[in-house]
């Protein structure tokens, strides 16, 4: 858990904009330390410039502190720096100053500036965490100290990859962070200081990624870097693994939500499921048509009011010609045309269909959604989707949206695999 509660993450953001110690941009043009770029940056260094921001923000980190309760705090220049005096001050804790460089000509040529003992317990101490790297050197010397490592204090966890440094480079520490870059974008995005996207692109763009079988952590660094291309998200189980109320609003910052439940149950089962999406509705809901008119429309009602899409899904794309015989008693696409009457007759905004069911769809109902899974280029596996189709063909059919999954997250970069994707396939520009 952060070290700060959500309304004081919410005050500290306001101060952060207030000092004008956050810079933004949707172009992520903004560089960082380690030569990538963001959207985002926190620049608690220029607090130099308003004696009221080190009072604050010192308050702030001392909180922490006072809860960890260390025998000395290890400051990193130079970020922090401006703030480790009055927090020294204010919790009665003494600093310690570990430098990058041992400075040379002077009778104290050490690197860390104080006497720590061996055995004391320290916390270090700095304004944001981005990778691991930054924190190498502070580390070292107070393991050679023989210190005792309390959790390292940061104002925002950056998200970027700093477990998989410590790791490589035996970082043997715990992070506890007062809030992350996610929770500062949400933020912004949340009260209009920034734009999720833009809206036109965010209408062109047909491509729904599927983040099944990913968890949050694995998930974030790529719909982070897709925030401004306008793609939908479709989320199933981890709707289930953080929860609908709390998975929702979360993903909203980073475009709109397919929340793919596939709910399949009685009307009143399948109503209380979507009373759960009221709080933050999402763009659109799977219901699987198989659950008759009634059990639809139970959904349709519930979401009567709100932008929501009730999509019905007909026949998986995983079912091939031999097993709908052996499930429906009839081939896929006969089974497509009966589960798509239904759901017209119950309400619903689209279907859910393969791309061979595409045309039949689109020429029967010429208004309404439909949503195609089973989407892979030419050159990639089908993996256990037996009715397949090519984004372009797909689209040129008559498909609205395609659902496409494992060929963006298994390649070496998903975010480039969707630029790639919208240049030279699905031509979104």
């Amino acid at each position: 858990m952060p070290w700060l509660t959500q309304w004081e993450r919410e005050e500290v953001i306001f101060n952060l904009l207030r000092f004008s110690l956050i810079k933004f941009s949707n172009n992520r043009d903004l560089p960082l330390k380690n030569g990538g770029k963001t959207d985002i940056y926190i620049n608690l260094r220029d607090a130099r410039n308003y004696p009221e921001a080190i009072k604050y923000f010192s308050e702030v980190f001392a909180n922490p502190l006072r809860r960890l309760k260390p025998d000395r705090f290890f400051e990193v220049p130079d970020a922090v720096s401006c703030f480790a005096g009055p927090i020294s001050i204010q919790t009665g804790i003494p600093m310690v100053t570990a430098r990058r460089e041992a400075k040379s000509g002077r009778v104290a040529k050490a690197k860390v500036i104080g006497n720590p003992n061996f055995g004391e317990k320290v916390c270090i101490f700095d304004d944001v965490i981005t990778n691991g790297a930054s924190k190498l050197l502070p580390y070292h010397e107070c393991v050679s100290m023989g210190l005792k490592l309390l959790p390292l204090i940061v104002l925002v966890d950056r998200q970027q990859g700093w477990q998989r440094d410590f790791r490589d480079l035996n970082i043997n520490m715990d992070l506890w962070p007062g809030m992350t870059l996610h929770d500062i974008r949400k933020y912004l995005i949340d009260n209009g200081v920034m734009e999720r996207c833009d809206k036109e692109l965010e209408e062109k763009n047909p491509l729904i990624v599927a983040l099944d079988g990913k968890s949050w952590e694995e998930v974030l660094p790529v719909i982070d870097q897709l925030r401004t291309t306008g793609c939908i998200l479709k989320v199933n189980d981890l709707l289930f693994n953080k929860g609908i109320e709390n998975l929702i609003p979360n993903l909203h910052v980073y475009g709109r939500v397919m929340a793919d439940l596939k709910s399949h149950d009685i009307p009143s089962t399948v109503e209380n499921i979507t009373k759960h999406l009221l709080p933050n509705p999402p763009w659109g809901v799977t219901i699987h048509g198989s659950g008759g008119e009634e059990m639809i429309r139970a959904a349709v009602d519930t979401l009567k009011g709100t932008e929501t899409k009730v999509l019905a899904v007909t026949v998986l794309t995983s079912i091939n010609q031999e097993t709908g015989e052996e499930i429906y008693r009839r081939i896929p696409i006969s089974q497509v045309k009966v589960l798509a009457e239904i759901a017209m007759r119950a309400g619903a905004h689209g279907f859910v269909c393969s791309p061979e069911e595409v045309p039949m769809l689109r020429k029967k109902y010429p208004r309404k959604l439909i949503v195609t899974p089973g989407i892979c280029s030419s050159e990639v596996g089908a993996n256990d989707q037996k009715r397949i189709g090519t984004p372009a063909d797909t689209l040129r059919k008559g498909s609205n949206y395609l659902v496409m999954g494992r060929q963006i997250f298994g390649a070496a970069d998903p975010v480039q695999e969707v630029i790639r994707l919208f240049k030279e396939e699905i031509k979104v520009t």
